[in-house]
């Protein structure tokens, strides 16, 4: 029963987790890169950065993050005309960059991060996949009056996102170690019995194209590109390090999370010069809570992953119809806010108890409203800092 397990987890964060390589090529694509080659960096890169993690005893998955992506491509590329070179010539000197900022802080001996901060960031990424799944379910949409608003029950994607995420609670409220593997396949078998996605009659695809995206990395002309450029150098570092240090807290527990930080910033660095923009922990690997041993849950998804390469079309349909993902995001979630709620160390007196909530309902309210990670943590740390400040300590 507990390989069971492990192969319903491996499985379901793998699985979850694709939709986003063909959505990040389809981006990419849009800058000028080959699609093609760009799908076969980011899930070869994937499967190393998940074996990497099953020798270190971890169960967790890569995806490209299509916040970071999105970026680059809309506002670096397209909004500045400059190409999907020079956009991977960013990755790679913004991992750098973190990399060295990480490693001067370790050696000039910062101070520690506040004991509120860690489990204040599991609280608020455990909101911001609730939110998310609800978003990309289409169970809430934007309102012209109000924050959010509950979206359309004639919508197909709201009823069978919805379904799913019903079956997902019963199962976690029972107690049931398979609620999130569940979830995702009857909402995967419902949706592909009523014809909103199909499997294609060429499902397979012989991966190709990574030498038209490796070592392709390329400098801006001279003058104002080149001052954009290392701004948008700089951003991303930032932008990265809030990313990976707070997934990293979150997801993998009992590892340091500074060394942790530093070599995902090694491996972005990879990354780049393979030709694929930034990888991240997937959101999924929350769904590795119901692991027994995180080694087998990862070699299952390594698995997965390997198929993958070989299955774009199927992945592309799927993505097409997102309803599956739904349940293994909200559903992960919940498990994290409990998780979160079960260790919350706010046991102080009455003046530190108002600080840490202050600072950490700022993170949470921040990062589920914009899923900014930066944004997020960079201003819960100026609260943080304001509120001693006035307390005089």
């Amino acid at each position: 029963m507990d390989l069971g397990r492990d192969i319903f987890t491996g499985v379901t964060m793998a699985v979850c987790a694709l939709a986003s390589f063909t959505a990040a090529a389809s981006m990419l694509s849009m800058a000028g890169m080959d699609f093609a080659g760009c799908f076969t960096a980011s899930v070869l890169l994937a499967l190393l950065g998940t074996l990497w993690l099953v020798w270190r005893g971890q169960a967790a998955v890569f995806s490209p993050s299509l916040t970071v992506t999105g970026y680059l491509v809309f506002i670096v590329a397209i909004s500045h005309g400059m190409g999907w070179q020079v956009i991977l010539g960013i990755c790679f000197f913004a991992s750098l960059l973190g990399f060295v900022f990480w490693q001067a802080g370790h050696r000039l001996g910062f101070p520690p991060v506040p004991q509120i901060f860690p489990w204040g960031i599991k609280l608020s990424l455990a909101v911001f996949l609730v939110f998310l799944g609800l978003k990309l379910g289409r169970i809430i949409i934007t309102s012209p009056w109000q924050v959010t608003m509950l979206g359309d029950m004639a919508d197909p994607l709201f009823f069978w996102s919805m379904a799913g995420l019903a079956v997902t609670v019963v199962l976690l409220a029972g107690r049931r170690q398979y609620a999130l593997f569940a979830g995702m396949l009857v909402t995967a078998v419902a949706t592909l019995a009523e014809g909103f996605w199909i499997i294609p009659a060429a499902p397979f695809f012989q991966p190709e194209g990574l030498q038209k995206v490796s070592g392709m990395l390329a400098l801006p002309s001279a003058g104002a590109d080149a001052a954009f450029y290392g701004l948008t150098v700089f951003s991303l570092a930032v932008m990265l390090s809030a990313i990976h240090a707070s997934s990293w807290t979150a997801f993998l527990k009992g590892q340091q999370v500074a060394a942790g930080v530093k070599r995902l910033l090694l491996f972005n660095a990879l990354g780049a010069l393979l030709g694929m923009t930034p990888l991240v922990l997937s959101p999924v690997v929350a769904a590795n809570r119901e692991a027994v041993r995180a080694k087998w849950a990862g070699l299952v998804a390594a698995a997965v992953l390997a198929l993958a390469l070989f299955c774009e079309p199927v992945l592309a349909a799927i993505a097409d119809f997102p309803a599956m993902v739904v349940p293994v995001l909200v559903g992960g979630g919940f498990l994290l806010l409990l998780e979160a709620l079960r260790d919350c160390p706010m046991t102080a007196g009455d003046t530190l108890q108002r600080r840490d909530l202050l600072t950490v309902l700022v993170m949470v309210m921040i990062l589920s409203l914009t899923g900014d990670f930066a944004a997020a943590i960079g201003t819960a740390a100026i609260i943080y800092a304001l509120c001693r400040i006035v307390s005089r300590e």
